[in-house]
């Protein structure tokens, strides 16, 4: 095991790897007697040499390229610097020496006599190294000059002031591209150079951290890729855009209607609605500081076709025509309607009895219950986060339960509602919104009309009073005296392989105190609080939640994601989760959102933390903030994890951003250690989420999808873990 968690903590520093030449060695452009290019070189003399052996968009934050090197100080005096060559081929293929700084050194260092773990110990863990493992990662903090080089080693390498600048020194005199700019990035909170910045000044290099670095960054690519569509520049109305269009947005929206790109004028927390929702897509998004609409490289495409390109290192955005784009859309949507399966399942379940036996069985719930609420039920297992009553499970130790108990809704409930005998309306409605959406002919316009219509048709019928009674007699049992309730949205058009339909449906506060309407009729309002919601109820009855959430399938920008998916309206249904109100016991500080996996980086290891202050939403934040960013990188249980931020949080529009993090290590700690517990009892339950070892599955970056996990923090201190589902997004 040791040796797998080498491997996977060499491969954060960050790029790809090389092999030896004699002295400085041949020259770029020399390599073998046959042409072929080497492994490793000792010096990098032009911007060509290093393009060519740098990985093109490796680093912790995609920028552009960059390249592993390692510094052989077994005799410090004589320090030798390798640089890795990541295209390097072998019968056509990648080779782990040029990936991994261990198979690097291991191919590349005279009398290397090292495995994995003496390797790892005298690199990453001590000041006085044998080795160092670093990368030269670039930035352009200046689209139109020159990119920085910034050297940077590993977030948990714990090398500080005079280890630092005496490997840069070494680096430095190896790193021959003239009129470079230079700088040394630290990359996690322990890499300090309070008393070397002279030293550093000395040598050319600007002394910096890699929050500093994408701070400043006026392009941010969060998801590369290439799109054809009309430009819309700070639209009025996002409501209006389409799937034709390539959107320019000054603000992050609430909601964003499916469109073929997206530029942001503002800054997106990596794990926000609108860059999850273009890695499910498998669409272009990118954060661009100076967009607006007289923009020089926007303003002459103003509401004309173009061809947008996002990359690592820049972004081309160019003319097209009417015929493309209409050509491109048709490709990715011109394939068969896909149906929706669920098994009928007629009464409600407690989370706590929809998995007795195997924690598996819960995930296979999902097609009676819809995904989160069976992955609630997954999450209360006691070989997951369990209950305070099952022996020494993680709420055991922690003395109190880490998911919220409550119930699960089967998806049947759904379509008795529908069919219930009194509801020809909505039946009428229902039917002619699904027919004219799969015949492809609705505006934005006509869609919203209609699928206002549903919804206010799903608020007026009529519940059957066997589900009511149902429900009530359940909660009365599960929830014995609560009165103030959350019931959530549990699609089975959620959690998809391909579709993870997050943050499309509607979930609503009620109290089971209050009454409903002579007539059970239910409205939809504007949330007071602006955060937990953007709708309530009215009555806030169970009632009246659960024909809200029903009803929340029907909005317009879940339609129209169902659509670009090609999933079959006809076959979609809606589970229930209910929940007890997560700040009844204490208030609500923080927010958070944890993916399994570096977003936005395949070769990095660790977990993406998205935070943010009170019950301001990491996925759908209000307009203005943005939360905080943070790299946890781990290695083994018994060595502590490090945090790197990536960006502070700003919890108030307008406001400055944060400059400490949210929540401190021992907080983080403990998120972390529950998390990876999740991910790999996720892995035990399921067999299909990856090929290899479940103990590895936390360590590797490579694993082909993650989970994304959201919990509350209360003012307690206590964890309420409300969501898992699978992410497939990279």
């Amino acid at each position: 095991m040791r040796a797998f968690i080498t491997v996977v903590l060499i491969s954060l520093v960050a790029a790809c790897s090389g092999e030896g030449d004699e002295d400085w060695g041949p020259d770029w452009v020399d390599g073998k007697a046959d042409g072929a290019q080497l492994l490793s070189y000792k010096r990098i003399t032009s911007e060509a040499q290093f393009k060519g052996m740098a990985l093109s968009n490796g680093g912790v934050v995609i920028q552009g390229p960059s390249l592993k090197f390692v510094i052989d100080r077994r005799d410090p005096d004589k320090p030798v610097v390798y640089f890795q060559n990541a295209n390097y081929k072998v019968n056509g293929t990648t080779p782990m020496s040029a990936r991994y700084h261990f198979y690097f050194s291991e191919e590349v260092l005279p009398d290397f006599a090292e495995d994995l773990q003496s390797f790892n110990e005298h690199t990453y863990d001590t000041q006085d190294k044998r080795y160092v493992a670093g990368t030269v990662q670039t930035y352009r903090l200046d689209p139109n000059g020159k990119p920085l080089y910034g050297f940077q080693f590993y977030p948990e390498d714990v090398a500080k002031e005079k280890t630092i600048l005496t490997a840069m020194t070494a680096v430095k005199k190896a790193f021959q591209i003239s009129g470079a700019k230079l700088a040394f990035v630290a990359t996690g909170p322990q890499q300090t150079t309070a008393t070397i910045g002279a030293g550093l000044t000395s040598l050319g290099m600007e002394n910096t951290t890699v929050d500093k670095i994408l701070g400043s960054l006026k392009y941010l690519p969060l998801n590369p890729g290439e799109a054809w569509g009309y430009l819309r520049i700070f639209p009025t109305d996002t409501e209006e855009l389409t799937p034709l269009d390539v959107a320019v947005l000054d603000e992050l929206p609430l909601d964003l209607a499916v469109v073929a790109g997206v530029v942001t004028r503002a800054y997106q927390d990596a794990s926000s609605h609108v860059n999850l929702k273009s890695k499910e897509r498998g669409t272009p998004d990118m954060v661009l500081r100076d967009a607006s609409p007289t923009h020089p490289k926007l303003a002459p495409f103003a509401n004309k076709p173009v061809h947008l390109v996002v990359k690592a290192d820049g972004y081309v955005i160019e003319a097209s025509t009417d015929a493309v784009v209409r050509q491109k859309f048709e490709e990715r949507t011109n394939k068969p309607w896909v149906p929706v399966e669920y098994v009928a399942e007629s009464q409600p379940f407690a989370f706590t009895e929809m998995c007795p036996g195997a924690a598996g069985d819960c995930l296979r719930a999902a097609k009676k219950f819809g995904s989160k609420a069976a992955n609630l039920g997954f999450l209360q297992h006691r070989s997951v986060l369990g209950r305070t009553t099952d022996t020494n499970s993680p709420s055991a130790r922690a003395g109190y339960n880490l998911s919220p108990p409550g119930n699960g809704l089967p998806i049947q409930f759904y379509f008795d509602f529908i069919n219930y005998a009194p509801n020809t309306a909505l039946r009428s409605k229902l039917s002619a919104l699904i027919t004219a959406e799969k015949a492809g002919t609705l505006s934005p316009a006509q869609r919203r009309t209609m699928a206002d219509d549903v919804r206010n048709a799903f608020y007026a019928a009529q519940m059957p009073p066997a589900i009511l009674s149902a429900v009530r007699g359940k909660l009365g049992a599960t929830l014995p005296g609560v009165d103030r309730l959350k019931v959530r949205s549990s699609a089975n058009a959620e959690d998809l392989a391909n579709f993870d339909g997050a943050g499309l449906h509607d979930s609503f506060s009620v109290r089971m105190s209050n009454v409903d309407n002579a007539d059970g009729s239910c409205a939809i309002v504007a949330s007071t609080d602006g955060v937990e919601t953007k709708l309530e109820v009215n009555p806030k009855t169970l009632n009246c939640g659960l024909k809200g959430v029903w009803a929340s399938l029907w909005n317009k920008r879940a339609i129209e994601e169902r659509s670009f998916a090609r999933l079959d309206h006809a076959t979609v249904g809606m589970g229930i989760a209910i929940v007890e109100r997560y700040d009844d016991d204490a208030e609500i500080v923080a927010n958070s959102v944890i993916v399994t996996r570096v977003i936005g980086n395949e070769g990095l290891y660790g977990y993406s933390f998205s935070t943010q202050v009170g019950n301001n939403l990491v996925t759908n934040p209000l307009p203005g903030t943005y939360s905080e960013n943070v790299i946890a990188g781990f290695v083994e249980a018994n060595k502590p994890p490090t945090f790197t931020v990536l960006r502070y949080a700003r919890p108030v529009k307008d406001g400055p951003a944060m400059t400490t993090r949210v929540l401190g290590d021992d907080q983080m700690a403990q998120m972390l250690g529950y998390t990876r517990t999740v991910e790999t009892a996720y892995c035990n339950a399921k067999p299909t989420y990856y090929a290899g070892d479940c103990a590895n599955v936390t360590l590797d970056p490579e694993k082909p999808t993650a989970l994304d996990l959201e919990l509350k923090i209360l003012a307690t201190g206590h964890y309420v873990f409300k969501q898992v589902r699978e992410f497939a997004g990279h």
